[in-house]
């Protein structure tokens, strides 16, 4: 009886293990956050760089919310901390563009403090 006891506690220990190491297999470190962040942010200005004169609005808005994906996929894979929090809450409020349906929509979210604020906490350890 203390034998299968024991083995059946070895194995909840292993089971444990495994999950809390799966958890966090895939995480990067900040320098790599950053760098993958910095590369999204290049993206971004490179597509508004691109666009030749005004862009219509589902375009700019679609560039918008294709970073809010980048900067979700460079949390998604990031370390936990205030990086990855930053991330994922600077991903948020460029997602909130999903709801905006004319130019006044869109200048209300993207003049949010709170969209500014966000970003900046992203940036900043980053050198943005």
């Amino acid at each position: 009886m203390r034998r299968t006891a024991f083995i059946a506690s070895a194995l909840v220990l292993v089971t444990c293990g495994l999950t809390a190491v799966a958890g966090t297999a895939g995480a990067v470190d900040d320098k790599a956050t950053c760098a993958a962040f910095n590369e999204a942010w290049t993206g971004l200005n490179n597509r508004l760089g691109a666009l030749d004169g005004p862009a219509s609005f589902s375009v700019l808005r679609q560039i918008y919310l294709d970073t809010a994906s980048d900067l979700r996929v460079v949390a998604d894979a990031a370390d936990p901390g205030a990086l990855k929090d930053a991330l994922n809450t600077a991903a948020a409020q460029l997602s909130r563009l999903e709801t905006a349906t004319n130019l006044d929509d869109f200048d209300r979210v993207m003049g949010d403090p709170a969209l500014t604020a966000a970003l900046d906490e992203a940036g900043t350890p980053c050198g943005l």
